[in-house]
């Protein structure tokens, strides 16, 4: 920070590097066009999409076309791996925005209406993409997949154009029809148009949860070795090959002789659309869209389903360096905010802001001083994962959002999930934070120089605005870069990106308690742990260890027994698990943002409005948002 100007110019070197690098991987090296896509659908919904158009598609040269569907906690980004593996070898991809998250509108009815309605909008894209509006695309190769709540989707679309196509043929064996019982090749045709899906993969979601009598296509099922769910399966864990009752109707709806189901058969032929196969790769439900054993089962299927001709294996996948790439840029936005701040305090209208570092805390320098600070430091994290245990259990009952729900009231769940356990630990550090000021301050320990808290309303509403403006400009560089490269900024899944406005009103919700979180945290970080003769970067990373330390625990019994046994410790809240586990890498760069802002201004205040801000608004973009159609 001795230099703002030349950190600043750094990090945006480094976004602009990280952002072109990935924009080529995206785009196969700029074979694949990657554009925006918004059809509007049935109830004045809308459904956004990226497509990834291999260039040498053409009315001539006609490609098959996969349309792809996220989680309940992501957006299209997510299923990067399969858009750019697929594209790269020639067929087209639409990955969507789900209803009811990223760009796309809220649902009109529940998300759970809305899987079986429209398959959270896949069925309409199905419709707009045999429609013959896009000549390059060849409509009789048509696939779907999406991964968890995006294989419901799925697996809800195919069963619907499968539903179409056999009552059809019911219909045509009516004595009143035109070939009496018997079914004519024109009614035969007529069936088959109705059919519009000719291969469908759902990930993260069972076989189990597939009704084969409405399957009229080729279908795989791929499904973690390790996911979470499978704790509820007849064997207890996510293993289902062999004789089981969720494997077995997937291969005997084509070859009833089938008694034992093998990972990775083909069963059936895919040239009649009677192909069936199911794939274990030994992974995780969240890891499935970065696993590249997931990715080339995925590559696998489709290339055989459509007769795609390829020198590209389904080992050649270039997927994991560019979402490296979207995590390096991450990672310098988020330190550009930094000297950033620096440069708008010399601003004339900022200029009263800048403030100094406090005096420091007298380090522990005696055995007691020590344990009481190490004391300090595991409670906090048991506290954490304490809360993260009792939030798992009690939050759906607390909030009105949930999977069938729709709410104007904190209508995010996952976000509903988290400001609870945020709530809980907000409440400790501020109660543990002001137990021990209180003591130290009254033995001249501490001062209120040294913490940083006190404000006046006019200092108030300025901070409020600088925190403002590095949103904003924050906000400009991810806005530049989806325009100008289509890339965003994520590291897994938790993103930085763009947002639709009506986000903002959900925003506002989840703010309070995220920014008391940061106030609280900023506090222990610069008013309690900020020593005398200590090492900052020492300093630092163990309060960024200690902030994580609650979910890394839950994460580590969960995953422990889960590798140790195949199921899970908390099996119905698993969700709930994995939603706070990936809170793990924003409370451990926490410290190190807060102890920054605090440095430029000598209060709290600011560095708990930018990085609570940033949190929300990455939070209420990519997961669901349950909230009624407006």
């Amino acid at each position: 920070m001795k230099n703002s100007k030349k950190a600043l110019c750094i990090a945006l070197a480094v976004i602009l590097i990280c952002s072109i690098a990935a924009a080529a991987l995206q785009t196969d090296f700029f074979k694949v066009s990657v554009r925006d896509l918004n059809i509007a659908v049935d109830n004045n919904e809308y459904i956004h999409a990226l497509a990834f158009i291999p260039k040498n598609a053409s009315a001539e040269n006609k490609v098959p076309v996969v349309i792809t569907s996220h989680g309940w906690l992501n957006t299209g980004e997510v299923q990067d791996a399969a858009s750019i593996e697929l594209a790269r070898r020639g067929i087209m991809v639409i990955a969507m925005d789900a209803t009811g998250h990223g760009l796309s509108s809220n649902p009109d009815g529940s998300i759970m209406q809305s899987v079986y309605s429209i398959g959270m909008g896949m069925i309409p894209l199905v419709e707009y993409v045999t429609s013959g509006t896009l000549d390059f695309v060849d409509t009789d190769r048509v696939g779907v997949m999406g991964h968890s709540m995006g294989g419901m989707n799925s697996i809800a679309t195919t069963q619907y154009y499968g539903g179409l196509y056999y009552a059809a043929l019911e219909e045509a064996k009516a004595a009143d029809s035109d070939g009496g019982a018997e079914i004519t090749a024109e009614e035969q045709a007529y069936a088959d148009s109705l059919n519009k899906v000719k291969a469908s993969l759902p990930t993260g979601a069972g076989p189990g949860s597939v009704d084969w009598t409405k399957i009229a296509c080729n279908m795989g099922v791929l499904y973690g070795g390790l996911e979470e769910g499978g704790y509820s399966s007849s064997t207890g864990t996510a293993k289902l090959t062999g004789a089981t009752p969720e494997a077995l109707p997937l291969a005997q709806s084509v070859d009833p002789s089938v008694t034992s189901v093998e990972e990775g058969k083909f069963y059936g032929d895919a040239a009649t659309g009677t192909l069936r196969v199911f794939y274990q790769p030994n992974t995780t439900h969240p890891l499935i869209h970065f696993d590249p054993a997931s990715t080339a089962d995925v590559i696998e299927f489709f290339t055989h389903c459509f007769g795609i001709q390829t020198t590209l294996g389904p080992k050649n996948q270039t997927f994991f360096i560019k979402e490296l790439f979207n995590g390096v840029a991450m990672a310098a936005l988020l330190y550009l905010m930094v000297p950033m701040l620096d440069l708008l305090l010399k601003v004339p209208c900022f200029a009263s802001l800048r403030g100094v570092e406090g005096p420091k805390i007298p380090a522990p320098d005696t055995k007691e001083k020590k344990r009481k600070f190490w004391f300090g430091w595991a409670l906090g994290a048991v506290i954490s994962f304490v809360t993260a245990v009792i939030t798992i259990k009690i939050y759906s009952f607390i909030f009105p959002a949930g999977f069938a729900k729709n709410t104007y009231l904190f209508p995010a769940t996952t976000m509903n999930v988290v400001m609870l356990w945020t709530l809980f630990n907000t409440i400790w550090s501020f109660f543990w934070f002001f137990f021990n000021y209180k003591k130290d301050k009254a033995a001249g320990i501490r001062t209120d120089e040294m913490i940083g808290l006190k404000i006046t309303g006019k200092e108030f509403w300025n901070t409020l605005g600088l925190a403002i403006t590095v949103i904003g400009f924050t906000y400009a560089i991810v806005w530049f870069c989806k325009w100008a490269f289509q890339t965003d900024f994520r590291l897994w899944t938790p993103a930085i990106k763009t947002f639709n406005v009506e986000k903002l009103y959900t925003y506002i919700q989840y703010i309070p308690v995220f920014f008391a979180f940061y106030l609280a945290n900023s506090l222990m970080v610069n008013g309690a742990n900020r020593f005398e003769g200590v090492n900052e970067k020492k300093n630092l990373l163990i309060l960024g260890i200690g902030n994580m330390l609650g979910c890394v625990t839950m994460w580590a019994v969960q995953y422990g027994k889960l590798i140790l046994t195949g199921s899970v410790v908390w099996g119905p809240e698993w969700i709930g698990v994995l939603v706070i586990n990936f809170c793990f890498w924003q409370l451990f760069l926490a410290p190190y943002l807060l102890r920054a802002f605090y440095k430029l201004t000598g209060k709290n205040w600011v560095g708990a409005m930018i990085v609570s801000s940033m949190y929300v608004l990455s939070g209420v973009m990519h997961t669901a948002i349950h909230l009624p159609l407006f």
